[in-house]
């Protein structure tokens, strides 16, 4: 009977153990993001394309800019982090278009570091 406590007592640990370590690794990849309480304001554009898939649902994109007659366009507008939480996978070159009747909106801001300094971009979401 008491080999069974025992028993029972290891894989209890071994659980909340593996919750611990996952929620570890979960806060500690996502440092440098920082969410609004409330969504904040519409990011430009209705194109983006993703150049840096950071995690599922979570890349970094570049907004389109068209060129001056408007015959192509130039993924070179701004750097945004996009968060979806949906289930939808993103993958890299993908161009990400917003729907018609959504919009590309801030909920907040993400901080990284590249090789020539730290960025700061804003955080979005596809919100209606």
């Amino acid at each position: 009977m008491k080999e069974k406590w025992i028993h029972i007592a290891v894989v209890i640990t071994g659980i909340v153990l593996t919750v611990l370590i996952y929620l570890f690794l979960a806060k500690s990849f996502y440092n440098g993001i920082t969410m609004f309480d409330e969504p904040g304001d519409y990011i430009e554009g209705n194109r983006f394309k993703v150049f840096q898939v950071i995690d599922f649902g979570v890349t970094l994109a570049s907004g389109e800019r068209k060129n001056r007659e408007g015959d192509y366009s130039l993924f070179l507008g701004p750097v945004v982090l996009f968060v979806n939480n949906d289930g939808r996978l993103y993958y890299d070159d993908e161009i990400i278009e917003i729907p018609l009747g959504k919009r590309a909106r801030q909920i907040g801001i993400y901080k990284y570091e590249t090789e020539r300094g730290y960025k700061t971009v804003p955080v979005v979401s596809i919100l209606e």
